[in-house]
């Protein structure tokens, strides 16, 4: 069972780093900041992170810990059913933490935006059809990866303005009609 208190002090931290996330990058925002804006002690601070890089890490750890078990629940993502499933799901996940996608991925971070993300999607894929019967290759899992999270960066970067099952619908209807399942 998780400590409420331990878990109220993470989402203060972790709600100030994401508001001075908004104001610059992750690399220049000091422990002295957080604490203060979410009026702890540094000592606070440090008893669940080692420093702002290790915060960094351990949201986004999270984040595709998440991701992976969205995935996970739709296997084999190759069905298109579960494809649709999986549009979904994430969409929802993404707008339910819009500000941590918003601050982690587009503000001018430092590590490529979402590019570890298209790296995890494009490994399971890949890993999902590596027997004998391989669905396809690598380069169409680059392909089909950095096709669905163009257009998800694209909502991202909009605000996510666009209702999101609009935009897991069409993200399935384009996959359909590519023919997606062979």
């Amino acid at each position: 069972m998780k400590d409420r208190r331990t878990e109220k002090t993470k989402r203060a931290i972790v709600k100030t780093f994401l508001e001075l996330l908004e104001q610059k990058p992750h690399s220049r925002i000091t422990v002295a900041e957080i604490s203060r804006g979410a009026d702890l002690g540094r000592g606070t601070f440090y008893l669940h992170y080692r420093d702002v890089y290790d915060l960094f890490a351990q949201l986004e750890n999270e984040l595709m810990s998440d991701l992976e078990a969205l995935y996970d629940a739709s296997y084999p993502c190759y069905k298109i059913e579960n494809l649709l499933k999986l549009s979904d799901d994430i969409t929802e996940y993404m707008e339910n933490n819009r500000e941590l996608f918003i601050r982690l991925y587009f503000n001018g971070q430092e590590g490529g935006g979402l590019q570890k993300v298209k790296r995890f999607f494009v490994e399971k894929m890949v890993n999902e059809n590596s027997g004998e019967n391989s669905t396809y290759s690598q380069t169409e899992a680059i392909f089909l990866v950095a096709g669905i999270m163009g257009v998800l960066e694209s909502w991202i970067g909009e605000g996510m303005e666009e209702p999101r099952h609009l935009v897991a619908q069409s993200l399935y209807d384009v996959l359909v009609r590519m023919d997606f399942e062979r």
